[in-house]
């Protein structure tokens, strides 16, 4: 199964054209947050449908940057993974929302409990042969580093036993694929034109650098 995975789009949904025409035709468009920077909602809806045109299957999660009208924007037009986790193929995709306290006072930020406590409930069940939890945050420690020294979450650190993939953005710089306990990758700056496609089955990826 391939997968189109993207975050960071912070409302520049004309970069994804050039992203789009660079993919590989995949099983699944997977975004990993931040499709707005603050709203509107009709930045996220173009998002959504410019993608839905190379892929039906559009799978989200909001980021920091995403207020509740974004977020509500998102489970309209496109599966919101946090409300709504689906399964393809023998692969269950779930979703974190949000992210833990930037300092910046962003519109969907948590504090760890909460995230705890929402990834408690995604994770209580049995899972299937295959989990992808699609975050916008980091966990700790892993593809998490800024000036400021690790901004990943904690509580998605705990997690990381627990689940096979996890695809997650927040970071702009911090792009890449690292096994950590689960496999960690991060597509890239969608706003700059990265992202990445993902084959589940081997694991390897195809960087997307649409701007040059």
């Amino acid at each position: 199964m391939k997968i189109l995975a993207i975050s960071d789009i912070h409302g520049k949904f004309f970069r994804l054209e050039g992203i789009m025409r660079k993919s590989d035709p995949v099983d699944l468009v997977v975004v990993a947050g931040d499709l707005t920077q603050g709203g509107p909602p009709e930045n996220a809806v173009r998002s959504i449908s410019e993608l839905k045109h190379f892929c039906k299957n559009v799978l989200c999660v909001a980021g920091n940057w995403d207020t509740p009208e974004v977020k509500a924007a998102i489970g309209q037009y496109a599966v919101d993974l946090e409300e709504t986790p689906r399964i393809y193929k023998n692969t269950e995709f779930m979703g974190l929302g949000g992210s833990n306290p930037t300092g910046n006072n962003t519109p969907s930020e948590y504090t760890e409990e909460e995230l705890e406590y929402k990834l408690d409930v995604l994770l209580s069940h049995n899972l299937p042969q295959r989990t992808v939890l699609v975050t916008h945050t980091p966990p700790q420690n892993t593809l998490d580093m800024t000036p400021h020294g690790a901004a990943g979450s904690p509580a998605l650190r705990r997690a990381l036993e627990k689940v096979d993939v996890v695809i997650c953005g927040h970071i702009h710089g911090a792009r890449g694929k690292i096994k950590d306990g689960a496999w960690v990758i991060n597509p890239g700056y969608a706003a700059e034109g990265q992202a990445a496609v993902i084959d589940l089955d081997t694991m390897d990826i195809i960087w997307i650098d649409s701007v040059v």
